[in-house]
């Protein structure tokens, strides 16, 4: 676990000289101290081995080389066609995990700055409640939850057009990306409305329903590749994972005024997080459901953040920014070390890269 600790460390540095440099208009030094946080988190991810699906899309990518005459314009297609791509470039499938990589956590940082508060608890945030671990594991799932992390503007300014169009292209790298078309109506409502307390009711009753509810959840979604988890009983994930998916969610309600005079976009963030609690409840009985969050969980690294920062004062702050620190650091030890045994495999050796392998060498 040592290179995650490493990198929640100069990350959180980093970010931290990035944000004194905004506060102090030295966007250039802001920019440069960005690039060195989006590069750890880069190469970390890039230069894995292992860890979750990893192993299974490096075998995929080798078949490729061998055949690609194998393509074809159906289904998740679009990782595939990377692939045929980045193949001109190397036929070791090292590139493939680098360049999503490099995709996803580019484009999440650069919302990040986009959408600023408390960089470094972004960041911190980011790795901490478990994220980043994850883009590791659903390579596909979290690159399409990057680019449409990256329309948000679509969503702000009511462009429904533009974003579903995105939406349908970035369903082409994995298609529970299309969920994000109804979401669009959803959180475009006021927050705390009664539209969306209606909204949260009927949630709430579907989580303690669930056993009534899930065979026509599962029914819907047999014609997907999530249909096979109807027959899925190895349980979901913990209380605790819910309870720290709330967090956001109850101090946006105790700030909500305050929150709606300093950030009228906040609505998209706040609904946003509140899905994404809905569905981190219902995935306590299925994992299924915690493979949707990840479209809807980024929303949580700019709310909070946020929150701290700019509805609360004095020592009040203080307190709530250290206790973040303090309560986001246990549950990445409990949930990743505890639960999961977590370890970084790699095949990169730091001499061999300097004294001349060619790691994407074909």
């Amino acid at each position: 676990m040592l290179p995650f600790y490493s990198t929640i460390i100069s990350t959180y540095i980093f970010y931290l000289l990035a944000r004194f440099a905004y506060d102090k208009n030295f966007k250039g030094k802001a920019i440069f101290f960005s690039v060195i946080v989006a590069s750890i988190l880069v190469f970390l991810s890039g230069l894995r081995s292992g860890i979750g699906d990893t192993p299974f899309y490096k075998h995929s990518y080798e078949l490729l080389v061998q055949n690609p005459n194998q393509f074809k314009f159906d289904g998740d297609f679009a990782l595939n066609l990377l692939s045929l791509f980045l193949m001109q470039i190397s036929t070791d499938p090292q590139i493939l995990i680098f360049t999503v990589a490099l995709i996803t956590n580019i484009l999440n940082v650069i919302m990040f700055n986009k959408y600023r508060s408390y960089l470094e608890l972004q960041v911190y945030m980011y790795i901490t409640s478990g994220y980043y671990i994850t883009t590791m594991n659903g390579l596909r799932q979290c690159l399409a939850a990057a680019l449409l992390f990256a329309c948000t503007q679509l969503i702000i300014k009511g462009k429904f057009i533009p974003y579903c169009i995105c939406v349908i292209l970035i369903s082409t790298f994995h298609e529970s990306a299309l969920m994000m078309i109804p979401i669009y109506f959803v959180v475009r409502q006021e927050a705390w409305s009664k539209k969306m307390v209606i909204f949260i009711g009927l949630a709430v009753v579907g989580v303690f329903g669930y056993n009534i509810i899930s065979p026509i959840i599962f029914k819907a979604l047999e014609s997907t590749s999530y249909g096979h988890y109807s027959q899925f009983n190895e349980g979901g994930s913990s209380a605790m994972r819910t309870l720290v998916n709330s967090v956001p969610v109850i101090f946006a309600y105790l700030k909500r005024h305050e929150l709606k005079e300093k950030w009228p976009d906040s609505n998209i963030f706040v609904n946003m997080s509140i899905i994404n609690v809905i569905f981190v409840a219902f995935g306590m009985f299925n994992w299924i459901f915690n493979r949707f969050t990840l479209y809807l969980q980024l929303y949580n690294f700019v709310l909070m953040p946020y929150l701290i920062k700019n509805c609360f004062n004095g020592k009040e702050r203080r307190l709530l920014y250290l206790g973040f620190l303090g309560c986001y650091f246990f549950f990445f030890y409990y949930e990743q070390v505890i639960g999961m045994g977590m370890s970084y495999p790699t095949n990169f050796k730091l001499k061999e890269f300097i004294f001349g392998t060619n790691y994407f060498g074909g």
